[in-house]
């Protein structure tokens, strides 16, 4: 399915008139996180003034590809309140034949101690997955899962998210902090969806997390989203009810695993 922009943007404006009236967030409301995939220009000039002016920060998951011929600018982020997490080197979606270890040496260590850099090595250590996948290796999905999970581990990482999912209740993040759900916006997401994803993290006090990727001018199968419809869907978060935190405050807010 296809978000018709139009509808969107009228979608938006309707939910956020009984948006308005959700509580203040509380210590027991639920939270939600902010997230933005790749490392994309626009996040940089579109997506990041936005939070600001709002008093939000983001958790933008970094491709390095992506941001190399602006590491300067992206370097910059963290002293602003915004998390840097890590979504590999080179964004690569076809993963089955790889071996782990060259597969960590490859796409995540360069990248890490990029981050440890800029970042600190005190910093949080969150992932999200290109493209979804995690067919790490040979053998059944759940064997490769959990070789993924295992290198992730070795790797020091503190979670990793996907894009897809409910909510996620308290005791889920608890037991698999690699399987953070989340809603991405701009593909089949209505506004609709987005509101019910919202109030259903308040109401029943767990985890929302939102993932976009292109913010501005861009093709619907990359997710894109306007500027005008991001700047909504970040006053519908204001509304919420929800405590707004990067994901590295959410995870640190959980007991010691």
């Amino acid at each position: 399915m296809q978000v018709n922009r139009r509808h969107f943007a009228g979608g938006l404006a309707t939910l956020m008139l009984g948006a308005r009236g959700a509580c203040a967030a509380g210590t027991d409301a639920g939270a939600v996180s902010l997230t933005y995939d790749d490392g994309l220009p626009s996040h940089l000039d579109v997506a990041m003034p936005a939070l600001e002016r709002r008093g939000l920060h983001g958790t933008f998951y970094v491709t390095w590809e992506n941001i190399a011929d602006r590491a300067g600018d992206w370097a910059k982020l963290p002293g602003r309140g915004h998390e840097l997490g890590a979504h590999t080197v080179r964004h690569p979606c076809n993963i089955a034949p790889l071996n782990a270890e060259t597969f960590a040496d490859r796409e995540f260590r360069p990248l890490e101690a990029w981050l440890d850099q800029v970042a600190g090595p005190g910093r949080a250590h969150d992932f999200a997955y290109p493209c979804d996948v995690t067919n790490l290796g040979p053998g059944t999905p759940n064997v490769q899962r959990a070789r993924y999970e295992a290198m992730l581990k070795r790797l020091g990482m503190e979670s990793a998210r996907n894009s897809e999912g409910p909510p996620n209740p308290a005791g889920w993040v608890a037991r698999h902090p690699y399987r953070l759900q989340a809603l991405a916006i701009g593909y089949d997401a209505q506004p609709l969806d987005v509101f019910n994803y919202l109030q259903l993290a308040r109401v029943e006090r767990r985890w929302a997390i939102l993932v976009f990727h292109q913010v501005g001018p861009g093709p619907e199968t990359d997710g894109a989203v306007s500027a005008a419809q991001h700047d909504a869907l970040l006053d519908m978060v204001l509304a919420s009810g929800l405590a707004a935190r990067t994901v590295g405050e959410q995870m640190r807010r959980l007991p010691p695993r």
